[in-house]
């Protein structure tokens, strides 16, 4: 079984949508969904927004069902002038970047005790991603950032960007990442983008949240 994982209502509702046979199990208060996704058993959960929510999720989702993989399908601010409202990014590493234990010897970005500064996606699911057609957007594949942070000043995304050679960044995917990379299971992060590099307010995301998340879908289903 397949696990997925969207952060927000515009993310879960562009998925839910999508999914046959759906029946509802509610764990912690948390509502997931089981059903057929492109044919496919899926169990899909909405893990509300930063890394807290999204590893508490993330585990529930593989403790309580045992799925094999797990694809998160969101939305991203871009770090990359490249890269327009609509286009998608494939992570092919996760970095943390608000995590600073500096001070002890670690890499910005690194989490004290791991081995890890970038957890790495699964290469056959990335390569499947490769296969894509129909597209009306540019698909990227490089590192996504994650923060418990909302990034919308232009001069904190370009040196986000810079230091930590970044196409995007979001609230939930490197602990999705940590998460998965710690229990064993396969993951792959797939971001579209809500708001460019050069926007400095939530005017764009506000304005292409649904557009975004409707993209990272049309890849999900690709995938799957």
């Amino acid at each position: 079984m397949i696990g997925i994982i969207g952060a927000v209502i515009e993310e879960a509702e562009a998925i839910k949508k999508e999914i046959k046979d759906i029946n509802e199990n509610i764990i912690n208060g948390i509502s997931f969904f089981t059903g057929k996704f492109n044919d496919k058993e899926v169990v899909f959960v909405q893990s509300g927004i930063g890394k807290v929510n999204a590893a508490i999720t993330a585990t529930l989702l593989i403790e309580k069902f045992g799925v094999s993989e797990v694809i998160f399908s969101g939305v991203a601010g871009s770090l990359d002038e490249r890269l327009k409202v609509g286009d998608v990014v494939i992570g092919r590493d996760i970095v943390q970047h608000d995590v600073d234990a500096t001070a002890f010897g670690y890499k910005m970005g690194q989490i004290p005790q791991m081995k890890e500064w970038a957890f790495e996606s699964d290469k056959n699911l990335i390569e499947k991603t490769g296969n894509i057609t129909n597209f009306e957007h540019q698909i990227l594949l490089g590192r996504i950032l994650t923060g418990d942070q909302f990034v919308s000043k232009k001069d904190v995304k370009i040196q986000l960007g810079k230091d930590f050679e970044a196409l995007c960044v979001d609230m939930e995917s490197g602990a999705v990442a940590q998460v998965c990379t710690r229990l064993g299971v396969k993951f792959l992060i797939i971001r579209s983008i809500s708001d460019s590099i050069t926007d400095e307010s939530d005017m764009e995301y506000e304005t292409f949240v649904k557009l975004a998340a409707e993209n990272s879908k049309k890849i999900l289903k690709q995938v799957i």
